[in-house]
């Protein structure tokens, strides 16, 4: 007997709206743990994705202990492409576009992102997110394309 995909087992988890085991497995993931992220799937219609105590691995910037960009990118993908969870029964997911604009730099301390779907065009979402750092002030906004379905 075959082993479902991972795709398979999501599928199957938010068909039930089990969100909580959909979460786990993020949650599980290895580049989600090496990340140092955390995945909230609590209102599944916008996903969070959040660092709760930064560590010198997170930080960058000159001079300065603020969050690497490419931490922000690497949470933006995620939280956009969370966006798109509940069309996994379409098939596979992939972030194909993403485009971020920082607001200004992001003070070392507990960060979230989080993420909405502002279209749904065929196979094609289009969701937006903010980056909010620890006194909840938005320092970043992204916007991205999410191609669902793919074989």
């Amino acid at each position: 007997m075959d082993t479902p995909s991972l795709s398979d087992r999501l599928a199957g988890f938010v068909a039930s709206n089990n969100w909580a085991e959909v979460e786990h497995v993020f949650n599980s993931a290895g580049y989600v743990k090496h990340l140092g992220m955390r995945v909230d799937l609590s209102n599944p219609d916008a996903p969070q994705c959040s660092i709760e105590e930064p560590e010198g691995y997170h930080l960058g910037g000159v001079g300065r202990d603020c969050l690497n960009g490419a931490v922000i990118s690497g949470m933006f993908d995620l939280v956009l492409g969370l966006t798109a969870i509940k069309f996994i029964h379409l098939g596979n997911i992939a972030t194909t576009n993403i485009n971020i604009r920082l607001l200004h730099a992001v003070e070392c301390g507990r960060v979230y992102a989080t993420a909405t779907i502002s279209k749904n065009l065929n196979g094609r979402i289009f969701s937006e997110a903010c980056l909010y750092d620890y006194q909840h002030q938005m320092c970043a906004y992204a916007t991205g394309e999410i191609r669902v379905g793919i074989a």
